[in-house]
């Protein structure tokens, strides 16, 4: 469970703390609905102004290899610390004045607080440009196709003109 009623840990006294195992499922991309197991742990501390949120977590991500386009599994390991800010006075109701950060999380006005969105955006933050199956990855061959990790290609090296200046320079065109 991603979402946590905060309530009682906000009626609490700045200092108080609360731990959670998360063992859960994250909507990792909305634009191409992808999820991704989560798992770790949380601590919650009681601050002046809301709830500090501490995360460790693991999980992994499946890609496409950026050169020969095999399948990957990569490792996402997630450390983040953000704090949350209640958007209702727990003891009177009234509206809290928003934080100065336009971008800072809130606990919503039934006092959840719910992680999915930090998670998403350290999972985002965390991942390899580009991914490889293996550091010493060939790739594909430019010119057919053929993954190069399984073995060379029936093409004929063609030589690259943008270095003939050189070549001649040097004396070997």
């Amino acid at each position: 469970m991603l979402r946590y009623n905060v309530s009682t840990l906000l009626r609490d006294p700045v200092g108080s703390t609360r731990e959670y195992e998360i063992d859960d499922v994250v909507l990792i991309d909305e634009q191409a609905p992808r999820q991704e197991r989560v798992s770790g742990t949380t601590t919650f501390l009681r601050t002046k102004e809301g709830v500090l949120v501490t995360a460790h977590l693991e999980g992994v991500e499946h890609e496409a290899c950026s050169r020969c386009l095999a399948g990957v599994a990569v490792p996402v390991r997630i450390d983040f610390t953000e704090e949350y800010f209640p958007t209702l006075d727990l003891r009177t109701g009234a509206r809290v004045a928003t934080p100065q950060d336009p971008e800072a999380f809130r606990i919503d006005a039934e006092h959840t607080l719910d992680l999915e969105e930090a998670i998403r955006q350290s999972w985002a933050g965390v991942l390899p440009m580009q991914p490889l199956c293996r550091a010493d990855c060939r790739g594909l061959c430019a010119h057919c196709g053929q993954d190069l990790n399984v073995g060379p290609c029936a093409c004929q090296p063609q030589e690259d003109e943008r270095w003939s200046p050189l070549r001649k320079l040097a004396g070997t065109s």
